[in-house]
């Protein structure tokens, strides 16, 4: 029988010829060595998953502490005032979701101020927290389970002390164990993944039914000896993955379905691999012939895919003898010319699209280090000045939390506005991140940067925006900095430029918000400032409290 011209019809027909001897030892090698290798490098995809929701955890924790702490820090608190205590505690509460009761108990062991308990005093003498405060540390507790709503609940305590500094008593507040658990579930990277707390002595998850199955998982936060693979409470056959949190108390869990891991196209892939590394070596005395056929035009074909790899990738395609092709070959040629030319179209798109902030429509951080740095050489080479003027919202956060985050971005957006419609065309503005903008000015000197960043304040300062019917107040402080002769800050000029305008911009927060400094570096100061006639606020590093009880 004559074989057909086309390269498919003869790998195919020598293809066939091994299909089935091939077809078991791929088999065996796939659920041997394969399905090992995959389950390790999801394991260890798992791992790092784990790892950063075990910082949001730990950070979740730490801020309930820091609250109960504040709490315990204060004068009313330290003085013993109940009345005051009462209307501080009923403000945290409601400012507080997570927590269910606000709780003061007195030095010698016994409730004083309970809101769930307004009559009678309790002794907590015994308990953990209680000998934790008076050894001075915070503290947070295991799973309890509440006494009035007999539901598990964990305890963040603080001691308190008098104004004399002695050991008045402590604070603690009780979170309901349903608020942490459902923190923990919305840190799921995938709908099917999710993230658990398990119990570290019993292996058992936190609030699970009675008699659920232990997880076979180690207690440390060391890599194990392999995948640990297991059927979870569905009967599904999972690999889990587990780290300790809480010194060592809890365990942050994450399974997932081994079916997911080593899915149908995975292992497709895996044996058709297997089955054409081994074919190929069975067939190469056979396909010598005819690779006499397609070399030539394969290291054409070749040497245009590294012009390609090079970022050529409007270079025209050389024309080849297509006639003494197989069509497969004549018709690859075709298509890898018209992908060349999508690629150069979609690259282009690509690098303009990383470049760009995705709210605001300016360059972002990533861009300024190349075109910013570009800019100042540029100016440094031909003896022009050069100046940056660095941006941050004032009051941004306060904004965001009484107008929500939706009007936040609002804002951001009509700040970029103003700096578009501002700044000169050969100006480069950029989103540094967060409030925070710059501006790189080239052919500008100090008076005419001020001149600038003193327009833009005002241009900020009249942004009408409501909502809800309320004013949103918008202002800005700003930094600017000339461009020295020797840079003081940083690696390079880009970097002293960017150093000055911040120290200006912390200058001007520090003088109240909603003005214009400009730092000198040869006196380490700021020389000139221009303002808001009713510019007023609160230096950047000044205390306040938190939520409610800072009376804000």
């Amino acid at each position: 029988m004559r074989l057909g011209r086309t390269i498919k019809a003869q790998l195919r027909f020598y293809s066939l010829l091994l299909i089935l001897l091939p077809l078991a030892l791929s088999l065996a090698a796939f659920y041997g060595v394969l399905r090992t290798e995959g389950l390790r490098k999801a394991q260890g995809e798992m791992q790092a998953e784990l790892r950063h929701h075990r910082f949001d955890v730990e950070r979740w924790l730490g801020y309930r502490l820091a609250d109960v702490v504040h709490v315990s820090r204060t004068d009313a608190v330290r003085a013993v005032d109940i009345p005051a205590m009462k209307r501080d505690f009923h403000a945290f509460l409601d400012a507080h979701g997570d927590f269910r009761s606000l709780v003061y108990v007195d030095a010698a062991g016994r409730t004083v101020l309970d809101l769930d308990m307004p009559e009678g005093g309790v002794d907590l003498s015994d308990r953990e927290y209680f000998l934790r405060a008076r050894q001075g540390q915070p503290f947070i507790s295991r799973v309890l389970t509440g006494r009035t709503s007999g539901k598990a609940i964990v305890i963040f305590s603080s001691p308190v002390l008098n104004p004399q500094g002695d050991f008045a008593g402590l604070v603690f507040g009780a979170v309901r164990i349903d608020a942490l658990l459902e923190m923990v579930s919305s840190l799921r990277r995938t709908p099917v993944d999710p993230s658990f707390l398990v119990d570290a002595a019993s292996g058992v998850p936190l609030l699970a039914p009675e008699n659920t199955p232990s997880i076979p998982l180690p207690s440390r936060d060391a890599p194990i000896d392999g995948p640990t693979v297991y059927r979870n409470r569905d009967g599904d056959e999972v690999l889990g993955v587990g780290l300790p949190l809480k010194n060592g108390e809890w365990l942050l869990v994450q399974e997932r379905a081994v079916a997911d891991i080593l899915g149908d196209m995975h292992r497709q892939l895996l044996l058709l691999l297997a089955v054409s590394g081994l074919t190929i070596a069975a067939l190469t005395p056979f396909l010598l012939r005819l690779a006499q056929r397609v070399t030539g035009p394969i290291e054409r074909i070749s040497a245009m895919s590294e012009r390609i790899m090079a970022g050529e990738y409007g270079s025209v395609c050389p024309g080849l003898d297509a006639a003494g092709m197989p069509p497969e070959l004549e018709r690859l040629y075709r298509n890898f010319c018209r992908m060349a030319e999508r690629i150069g179209t979609h690259v282009g798109e690509l690098e303009r699209l990383t470049g760009t902030d995705e709210l605001t429509g300016l360059a972002n951080r990533r861009l300024l280090a190349d075109a910013g740095a570009r800019i100042v050489s540029i100016c440094r080479r031909a003896g022009q000045p050069c100046a940056c003027l660095m941006l941050d919202l004032d009051h941004f956060k306060h904004i965001n939390d009484v107008h929500g985050h939706a009007t936040g971005d609002e804002v951001l957006r009509r700040l970029a506005a103003a700096i578009a419609s501002t700044v000169r065309s050969s100006d480069f503005a950029v989103r540094m991140g967060g409030e925070e903008f710059a501006i790189i000015a080239p052919n500008t000197d100090a008076p005419h940067a001020m001149a600038l960043a003193e327009r833009l304040r005002r241009t900020v300062e009249r942004i009408d925006l409501r909502q809800a019917g309320m004013p949103v107040p918008v202002a800005i402080s700003v930094g600017v900095a000339g461009m020295t002769v020797t840079p003081r800050y940083g690696a390079g000029p880009l970097e002293d430029l960017l150093a000055g305008a911040d120290h200006a911009l912390y200058r001007a927060k520090q003088a109240g918000r909603n003005r214009v400094m400009l730092w000198d570096d040869a006196d380490h100061g700021v020389v000139a400032e221009q303002d808001a006639p009713d510019g007023e606020g609160r230096p950047e590093g000044a205390p306040r409290l938190r939520g409610p009880l800072s009376g804000s």
